[in-house]
């Protein structure tokens, strides 16, 4: 199974003591088979930028570059696919009135489009996606 990482699960990795069950499940899945989204990276971007106190910006920047390295290869791009699979999802939920922030319908609409699972702990609000969910904070599969 590929896992595409939401945000939130990256964030959570990148704190000096993760959650013990996000731990125990990243560490149960094959780093071959985790992915990031180029939304995710441009997130954590915005992270660095919007980071006023120098410390926590160095930190966070920090992250980034680790993040860039470990999924050199793995990092998940918008393509034709992705796009039409995101075209497809925001028609469905703006018509159902459900909408979902435009970050989390393409890191969604990815995985809709690969038949990857999200790993995120946003698995209520995913869930109107229709993509496989998985949430690290319940624990390993």
């Amino acid at each position: 199974m590929i896992y595409l990482l939401d945000t939130n699960v990256i964030a959570e990795l990148t704190r000096a003591r993760p959650d013990a069950k996000v731990l125990e499940w990243f560490h149960s899945t094959a780093r071959p088979n985790r992915y990031v989204s180029v939304i995710t990276v441009a997130e954590v971007e915005a992270g660095v930028e919007a980071a006023v106190d120098s410390v926590r910006k160095a930190r966070y920047a920090e992250a980034l570059a680790r993040l860039s390295r470990e999924y050199s290869g793995r990092t998940a791009i918008i393509g034709q696919r992705e796009a039409a699979a995101y075209l497809a999802l925001h028609k469905s939920l703006k018509a159902a009135g459900t909408p979902v922030d435009p970050p989390d319908a393409l890191i969604a609409a990815t995985a809709l489009a690969n038949g990857w699972t999200v790993a995120s702990r946003n698995t209520k609000h995913l869930a109107r996606t229709g993509a496989l969910l998985i949430n690290p904070w319940e624990g390993a599969e």
